[in-house]
């Protein structure tokens, strides 16, 4: 058992005021067995009414309208976390047997959303690595695990050479890029493989060789019959567990942007990130700063109200 303290900070500063700023977050850790929420805040600049609801996917999700002319905004996510090791899966199932189960489980609407991926060009040469790893004595679990080695060894972990706009195809060209793109990669491997899987944001713990903390982080949940969901993190090549901090799941980024929104104004913007995650708790830490953000160049208008959709730049390291 670890008991975690983290505290994730968003900034968006703009080049001049702006009014009525709305963003939808998604900055709610899931409260499970695995993992148990001590203590959760968010506090937000003006302290703005926040509207939440559970989404499709089983996520807290967040709204709020910041009205009031403003030059910068900030977003306080802080929590205190339990967390506990899972079981893993025996795998003692005849292999057949389960992957019979998931072509039945694959086309219920439960699952099919999930099992369903994306037709790229990268396909055919996917469906290849698939072919070269798997074996008659592959059970689901078993495949994943050494897909998710094949990402995590073919690939270069590289910032600053893709964005939340990169697909597919352009990682597996490049064969490099942070968690997100690592995410994203096994995910249409797995899913052509005939494996249910999801896109999960949160974040990961650890120093030295574990990459993506100190910044959202992003990971896969595959679907194991008679077992579950079990999360794996292709970026440090592990099974997601004590280490790793929930904020939500669905088919990609898009479904769990940690935060997302529109604002009223012709101005530019950039966003800053902090995160902390730690098993002491933050005393007046300083993070480091994650500047995910860039300038967003909107176009001259007399209409200073007019809507202006605020870019995505939270990428997931």
């Amino acid at each position: 058992m670890k008991r975690y303290f983290l505290e994730h900070i968003t900034t968006y500063k703009y080049s001049n005021f702006v009014t009525e700023s709305s963003n939808k977050i998604m900055l709610y850790p899931y409260n499970e067995i695995s993992q148990q929420i001590v203590n959760h805040s968010i506090n937000i600049t003006g302290n703005p009414k926040i509207i939440t609801h559970i989404d499709s996917f089983n996520n807290r999700v967040g709204f709020f309208t910041y009205t009031k002319p403003h030059i910068a905004l900030t977003i306080n996510s802080k929590a205190e976390i339990i967390k506990k090791k899972i079981d893993l899966p025996d795998d003692i199932e005849d292999i057949q047997k389960q992957w019979e189960l998931l072509k039945n489980i694959s086309k219920n609407n439960q699952y099919f959303i999930f099992a369903n991926y994306d037709n790229r060009k990268c396909n055919s040469e996917l469906m290849k690595v698939i072919k070269s790893i798997k074996n008659e004595n592959s059970s689901p679990f078993n495949l994943v695990q050494n897909l998710c080695n094949y990402v995590n060894k073919e690939f270069k972990y590289k910032k600053g050479i893709t964005n939340v706009f990169t697909d597919v195809d352009e990682v597996w060209e490049l064969k490099s890029g942070v968690c997100q793109d690592f995410t994203n990669i096994l995910l249409q491997i797995i899913r052509l493989a005939g494996i249910p899987a999801r896109y999960v944001s949160g974040y990961v713990h650890g120093t030295g060789r574990i990459r993506g903390a100190f910044a959202t982080h992003a990971w896969v949940e595959f679907y194991i019959p008679l077992f579950g969901w079990l999360g794996i993190d292709p970026t440090n090549n592990c099974i997601a567990d004590i280490n790793h901090i929930r904020l939500s799941v669905g088919r990609n980024y898009n479904d769990c942007s940690p935060v997302k929104g529109i604002f009223k104004g012709n101005q530019t913007q950039k966003m800053d990130i902090k995160v902390s995650l730690d098993t002491k708790k933050i005393i007046n830490k300083q993070n480091e700063i994650r500047d995910t953000g860039y300038p967003v160049e909107l176009e001259n208008e007399k209409n200073s109200f007019r809507k202006n959709l605020q870019i995505i730049q939270q990428q997931q390291q």
